[in-house]
C-alpha cells in the first residue's frame, strides 16, 4: 500500500476532490473508505490531481478518452478495456501518481464512474 504520510509524493492538495472537484463528487466517506462519483463531459479535462489509495472502479460510461502525467505526456488507460465492453465493469486500481484525463469533443458520452477508495488496509 502507498505511503499516505509522504506528503511529497502525495501532496494533499493534488487530492482528487481538492483539486479536481468539478469531476470528483464524495458520495460517502469515513476513516477507511471513501467513495466518489467521477464524471468527465465530452469536451473537458479534468485538473491535474492523484488518488493516493488502492481503489475498486465501477465504470458506467466510457468513452474514448486520453490520460494525461503529471507532465502532459499521453499515458495509457488506468483501465484497459476491450472495445465495447459490458458495462458496468468493475476493476481494482492501484494507488494513481497525479494525472488528468480529457474526453474529447466528438465523444457523445461523458466518462462515469464509481471510484471506491480504500484508506486502511483490510
Amino acid at each position: 500500500m502507498a505511503d499516505v504520510s509522504n506528503r511529497s509524493e502525495w501532496p494533499p492538495n493534488l487530492d482528487a476532490v481538492l483539486a479536481a472537484p468539478k469531476n470528483h463528487r464524495v458520495l460517502w466517506e469515513d476513516e477507511a473508505v471513501r467513495v466518489l462519483e467521477v464524471s468527465v463531459e465530452p469536451g473537458e479535462r479534468e485538473e491535474l490531481h492523484h488518488h493516493q489509495w488502492p481503489s475498486l472502479m465501477i465504470v458506467l460510461s466510457r468513452p474514448e478518452y486520453v490520460n494525461y502525467d503529471a507532465n502532459g505526456n499521453e499515458i495509457g488507460p488506468a483501465i484497459a478495456l476491450p472495445p465495447d465492453p459490458v458495462l458496468p465493469v468493475a476493476a481494482r486500481l492501484p494507488p494513481q501518481r497525479p494525472h488528468f484525463v480529457e474526453v474529447p469533443t466528438s465523444e457523445q458520452r461523458r466518462l462515469h464512474a464509481i471510484r471506491v477508495e480504500f484508506k486502511k488496509p483490510p
